[in-house]
C-alpha cells in the first residue's frame, strides 16, 4: 500500500498568438485534402489548431508540385508529478519546430495512372530545464513525419490506394492518432466509408511495442446529413515489450458522432478488447459519451458534459485480466467547442481509460474566429481499488499510485 502526502501539480501550456503561422489554415492541409480523405472533424468543422497535422500546400511551384511550412511553438511548466513537494521535480519543456511538407503530381502515361507523392519532414528544438536539479537537457533533430503513394481510382473509381508513413486519425482520437507505416486501401460509396490497411513502424522504432503488427478494418456509414456511426476492428500483434512475447490484442467497437439537433453536439464511443497480454487472457470492455450545447449568447459559451468508463480487475490474481485498454495507438485529444484540442481525461493526469472512471463538465467560450478558451473539471474515480497490492495506473501523467485506502 503506498501512502500518497499532499501536493499539487500544476501544468502551464502557452501558445503565443503572435505567431501567425501557428494559426489554423481555414484551407485544409494535404493530409486531409490530398492524400488522407477528409476526418470528420475536419468535415464539422474547418477552423482547427492541431500542431500534428501537415503544413497547408500554400506555395504552387508548377501545377504538379506545391509546398507549405508551418512553425509550432509550445511551453509547458509541470511541478510535483509524485505528488511529494519534499522532492524538487519541477521541469520546463520548451518545445519548437519547423514543419515542411510537398506534394507531386505525376504526369499519367498510357499504361500508368497519375500517382500522388507526399512528403513531410519536421525540424524540431527541445529545451528541458530540470530546476530541482539544475540540469538542462538540449535537443535536436530531423524527424521524417509523413511520406506516401497515393493512387486513386485504384481498380475502379470509388477506391484508392495509400502506401507509406500517413496519419490515422479518429474524430475523437479514441481509437487512433499515430503517423503509421501501412498499405492502406480506401472505399467510398454514397454514404459509405470503408478503410483496410496493414501497418507498423519499419524505420525508426524505439520499443518493442513500435514494431507491432496492425490489421485495421474500419468502416463509417452516414445514417443522416449530420450523423454517423462507426464501426471497427483493430487487431494488433508482436512484442509489447521483452517481457511479454505472446501479446496479441484484439479491439472491436462502434462509434457514433453528430449534430443533427440545433446547436448540439454529440458522441458515444464503445469497445470490448479481448486476447493475451502479460501471460494473461484479457476481456474488458468500456465507453465514452457526452453532449456538447451551444448557447446563442455573446462569446458562444458552450457546456460540455461527459462520462467514461473502463472496466478494472475485480480479482487481479487470477489467469484472467477484466481491465480495459484502449487500442495503444490512441490519443484521447478532441475539441469541445473551441479551435483546439485537449486531453479529454485531463491535461494535468491524462489517464488511458483502465479500471477508471471519469466524469468531465466543461465551459467554452470563443471571443474571436480563432480564439477559444475552455474550463474542464474532471472527478476520477477507480473501479477497482486493492489494499493489499499496488494500484497501478495504466499510462498516466503523474508519478504516484493510488494508495488503494478508497477509489478515489
Amino acid at each position: 500500500m503506498h501512502k500518497t502526502p499532499s501536493g499539487s501539480y500544476y501544468l502551464f501550456v502557452f501558445i503565443p498568438l503572435f505567431l501567425p503561422l501557428l494559426l489554423a489554415s481555414e484551407a485544409r492541409s494535404v493530409e486531409q485534402n490530398l492524400v488522407d480523405p477528409p476526418s470528420e472533424q475536419e468535415k464539422l468543422s474547418v477552423i482547427e489548431i492541431d500542431p500534428e497535422a501537415s503544413p497547408p500546400l500554400s506555395h504552387e511551384i508548377t501545377p504538379r508540385f506545391s509546398w507549405g511550412s508551418k512553425i509550432n511553438f509550445d511551453i509547458r511548466l509541470r511541478d510535483n508529478r509524485d505528488l511529494d513537494s519534499g522532492d524538487g521535480d519541477r521541469n520546463t519543456r520548451t518545445n519548437g519546430s519547423l514543419s515542411i511538407a510537398g506534394l507531386y503530381l505525376s504526369t499519367p502515361r498510357i499504361f500508368l495512372p497519375r500517382f500522388e507523392f507526399f512528403g513531410e519532414v519536421r525540424l524540431q528544438r527541445s529545451t528541458v530545464r530540470k530546476e530541482g536539479r539544475g540540469k538542462t537537457d538540449d535537443e535536436t533533430k530531423i524527424k521524417f513525419r509523413k511520406g506516401s503513394l497515393l493512387w486513386r481510382d485504384f481498380i475502379y473509381p470509388s477506391m484508392r490506394l495509400q502506401v507509406g508513413r500517413q496519419r490515422f486519425r479518429d474524430f475523437r482520437e479514441w481509437v487512433y492518432d499515430e503517423n503509421l507505416d501501412a498499405v492502406r486501401l480506401f472505399y467510398e460509396k454514397d454514404r459509405l466509408e470503408l478503410q483496410l490497411s496493414y501497418s507498423t513502424n519499419l524505420f525508426d522504432p524505439k520499443r518493442s511495442k513500435d514494431e507491432i503488427k496492425n490489421l485495421i478494418l474500419y468502416g463509417i456509414h452516414q445514417v443522416w446529413e449530420k450523423d454517423k456511426v462507426a464501426a471497427y476492428v483493430v487487431d494488433r500483434r508482436g512484442r509489447f515489450d521483452k517481457k511479454d512475447p505472446r501479446f496479441h490484442l484484439t479491439s472491436i467497437g462502434i462509434s457514433w458522432k453528430g449534430r443533427s439537433i440545433k446547436r448540439q453536439r454529440y458522441w458515444l464511443e464503445a469497445a470490448v478488447v479481448t486476447g493475451d497480454e502479460d501471460s494473461k487472457d484479457v476481456r474488458g470492455y468500456g465507453f465514452d459519451l457526452g453532449w456538447i450545447s451551444r448557447f446563442k449568447l455573446p462569446y458562444k459559451p458552450a457546456l460540455t458534459i461527459g462520462y467514461a468508463f473502463g472496466s478494472g480487475d475485480s480479482n487481479p490474481d487470477d489467469n484472467r485480466d477484466k481491465n480495459f485498454r484502449q487500442t495503444g495507438l490512441h490519443d484521447n485529444s478532441a475539441k469541445l467547442r473551441g479551435v483546439t484540442r485537449i486531453e479529454q481525461y485531463g491535461e494535468l493526469f491524462e489517464p488511458e481509460l483502465s479500471n477508471l472512471m471519469v466524469a468531465t463538465l466543461g465551459l467554452g467560450f470563443r471571443p474571436a474566429k480563432k480564439g477559444s478558451v475552455d474550463i474542464v473539471y474532471h472527478r476520477y474515480l477507480q473501479v477497482w481499488a486493492y489494499e493489499k497490492r499496488d494500484n497501478e495506473l495504466r499510462d498516466v501523467g503523474i508519478k504516484e499510485d493510488p494508495n488503494g485506502e478508497s477509489r478515489d
